[in-house]
């Protein structure tokens, strides 16, 4: 597959203590903490240093900044597995005080939620799921091998940042909002039957647009279906085939005789055509 980084990322700092290319698709996410405050340029020297042996493929830093420090193709060094690391991305999260329970600050947590919600997208992670075991999507070095990382704080607010993660993941953006007024027919799927109305006269969020039959139709963000959004302009293209045969029919049916609706602009049909035009014009002088 395709590996793409976060376009999130502030700074990049590319480590030589990798595997390129990892040998598996990406499946989890494993958090690490920093166990000590740095920036994400501290961070980028640490691992640029081939004796640490050491790396991960993205850093938080402790004002909320997101470093690149292994590409997302790439295997970091940073969960003590090398099985671990090739089917996973890892994150190194920078501390804001030392010692337990090692929080991190405010900004590096709302980074962590944005990049988590962001690697999984790109990856096709549906859920942010914490097992214990290796069968998560989201792991902790703690769950690898032992050891006392990510340390209480993220131990403790690992299931919120699940919640906040598929919370993300699960959340419909809306294209624009429009008002919609009480009774407007709603179609669960485009050309079927009505299936219910529009309750209440008020401004809805529409998420997707579709046009059948010179006729736009919105999805509702509440999943209830499709309501009709405007009827567009119809246009003529005299070299279709179809659209000409539809004048013809068109023609014939109000007594301005073309002869067969074979699909072709011939002279019959354009005298019909100008007939039907001057009728016209007289009605509305």
């Amino acid at each position: 597959m395709g590996f793409t980084n976060s376009p999130l990322v502030n700074y990049t700092q590319i480590s030589p203590n990798k595997n390129s290319p990892r040998n598996n698709t990406i499946q989890a996410i494993v958090i690490h903490h920093m166990a000590g405050i740095m920036s994400v340029e501290q961070f980028g020297n640490l691992v640029a240093n081939p004796a640490r042996q050491m790396s991960a493929n993205y850093c938080i830093g402790n004002d909320g900044r997101i470093g690149l420090f292994c590409e997302e193709k790439d295997r970091s060094w940073c969960s003590s597995s090398a099985k671990v690391d090739n089917r996973a991305i890892t994150i190194e999260v920078s501390n804001n005080v030392y010692g337990e329970p090692w929080s991190i600050s405010d900004a590096a947590y709302q980074s962590l939620i944005k990049l988590c919600i962001d690697i999984c997208k790109r990856n096709g992670i549906k859920e942010l799921k914490y097992t214990g075991d290796l069968n998560g999507t989201l792991l902790r070095h703690c769950d690898i091998v032992a050891t006392q990382c990510p340390a209480t704080w993220i131990k403790n607010h690992t299931a919120e940042i699940c919640k906040k993660v598929n919370e993300g993941l699960n959340e419909v953006v809306g294209l624009y909002t429009k008002t919609l007024t009480s009774g407007t027919p709603i179609y669960k799927e485009i050309g079927e039957a009505v299936t219910s109305t529009i309750s209440v006269t008020t401004k809805y969020t529409i998420v997707e647009e579709k046009v059948v039959d010179y006729v736009k139709y919105g999805k509702l963000k509440s999943g209830a279906g499709w309501v009709e959004i405007e009827k567009l302009k119809r246009t003529f293209d005299i070299n279709k085939a179809s659209d000409v045969k539809e004048l013809q029919e068109a023609l014939n049916k109000n007594g301005f005789n073309c002869g067969s609706a074979d699909g072709i602009m011939g002279s019959k049909t354009q005298n019909a055509m100008f007939q039907a035009l001057c009728e016209l014009w007289l009605q509305i002088k």
